[in-house]
């Protein structure tokens, strides 16, 4: 006799993968229940349904540079004409903080009412494995119920790596929520995601410098890195390098943190009204015991182990999105292979994601834009005489109210494979770099050539037609 479960299908994680993933599910027609619970951070910092990417990743990510760059349009303005703008005005953090908040909390709000709209039945709870088919709730009094599914999946996503003592610090979690102003700033690591962070906040008039110990995102092509820095240098930004952290101490009452580095061997120190800790981030794995149901788990970084149709080595459970070993930890893919994982279960499909020339955009002061390969991995994959790399350097027309010596740094960098002149490698620095670059990643998807680029009329004036008339 076959074993009848509560539901047909239920969602460990209720972030952009498993939102995505339970109402593909439900719109075929099955059973679907979700769990989602956000423990606090060491600073009590939590949020509602959404995960990351709604409530302390891509949302407020892209609103706080947005809402620094207002400071900076106050001298276009002036020299646009405009009366009456101070170009010293103040800026009141605690306001930013409360109107980000209430962006993400009717995102929130929205998010619960679709799942509704979709029958699925919602779980503000921390979920934790019996066996294959069977799942522990906790609620946040402690109070635990069992529920059991069919098929599982997992998209619990990822948290940031903490110090060792963590209340010294703040994460990228932490700052979308705290409403006294960082003050000073001292961000340890110069990934993207630290990048973004020492951008806005000194874009509201922060001293901020990023302590760096080996290269500035050092996962991306580094010409394109060194623009990034340029620009963020020459604004303001102080990037301390090849420093080895050594320790971090509250002084002050706690008030403030005295930090101590080692840079080329010799020992520096400075104090910090705010430290932000940026180093890299790890799944949210260890307490779902996944391992003592026979899922396999990546011993370094707690990452699950799951094939190209997101199976786990456990036949009924599945992963997806950043928790997963060996995938770009990035929003739209998580909803992309959620979708497409309720297809295989429930629909007629057996389509599996493809994880080639995913374009993607960081929202540091000035914005980068890839796709594809970076100059370093071409290099690698084909040699010196494999490319063809095309370079061009523009000034924004919207730069051009006013005498500005950042503009430089704009540029972009087109990636040629000679033999089949195929464009592997697409790069972009400089304003609206997110709409510039998606268009150009369906035709990227659809193989396309530099001849097909040199055959398009560009519209002009533009920032985007600067990818398609290098010569």
């Amino acid at each position: 006799m076959l074993k009848k479960f509560q539901y047909d299908l239920f969602v460990i994680g209720g972030g952009a993968g498993g939102l995505a993933s339970s109402k593909a599910s439900a719109l075929l027609g099955k059973k679907v229940g979700m769990a989602d619970f956000a423990t606090p951070s060491p600073h009590a910092t939590t949020w509602g349904t959404g995960g990351t990417c709604v409530n302390v990743g891509c949302v407020p990510t892209k609103l706080m540079p947005f809402s620094a760059r207002m400071g900076e349009i106050r001298k276009d303005q002036i020299a646009a004409g405009f009366s009456g703008i101070d170009s010293d005005g103040k800026h009141n953090w605690q306001q930013l903080i409360e109107t980000v908040q209430k962006h993400i909390k009717e995102l929130n709000v929205r998010q619960e009412s679709s799942l509704k709209d979709h029958g699925i039945d919602y779980y503000n709870k921390f979920a934790k494995f019996i066996d294959r088919h069977t799942i522990e709730l906790t609620d946040i009094k402690g109070e635990k119920e069992i529920i059991s599914a069919k098929n599982i999946i997992v998209c619990v996503g990822s948290r940031p790596m903490l110090y060792q003592d963590p209340k010294l610090v703040i994460t990228s979690e932490d700052v979308f929520q705290q409403t006294i102003a960082p003050g000073k700033t001292l961000v340890i690591g110069a990934s993207y995601v630290g990048l973004e962070c020492a951008g806005f906040i000194h874009g509201f008039g922060y001293d901020t410098t990023v302590l760096v110990r080996t290269r500035v995102m050092r996962n991306f092509d580094q010409e394109m890195a060194s623009k990034v820095e340029g620009y963020m240098s020459d604004n303001g930004i102080k990037f301390t390098k090849r420093a080895q952290l050594q320790s971090i101490q509250a002084i002050d009452n706690g008030k403030r943190r005295l930090v101590k580095w080692v840079r080329d061997g010799v020992a520096e120190e400075d104090t910090y009204d705010t430290v932000l800790y940026g180093i890299g981030r790890q799944a949210s794995t260890k307490q779902l015991n996944l391992e003592s149901i026979g899922v396999k788990i990546d011993a370094r970084n707690y990452k699950i182990i799951a094939d190209d149709y997101d199976r786990t080595t456990v036949d009924n459970i599945y992963a997806i999105g950043d928790c997963c070993l060996n995938r770009l930890e990035y929003t739209p893919i998580a909803v992309m292979a959620g979708r497409k994982l309720a297809k295989r279960l429930y629909g007629d499909s057996n389509e599996i994601m493809d994880y080639a020339d995913v374009a993607t955009t960081i929202y540091t002061p000035i914005e980068y834009g890839c796709i594809g390969l970076s100059e370093e991995r071409a290099l690698q994959k084909y040699g010196q005489d494999g490319i063809k790399i095309y370079r061009s350097h523009f000034k924004p027309l919207q730069w051009g109210f006013r005498k500005r010596d950042d503009a430089k740094y704009c540029g972009g960098k087109l990636i040629v494979h000679k033999e089949s002149d195929r464009i592997i490698g697409f790069h972009y620095v400089g304003p609206e770099a997110a709409e510039v670059t998606q268009g150009f990643a369906v035709a990227m998807k659809m193989k396309c050539t530099k001849k097909d680029f040199d055959n398009t009329v560009p519209i002009h004036p533009s920032l985007a037609e600067e990818m398609i008339l290098m010569k």
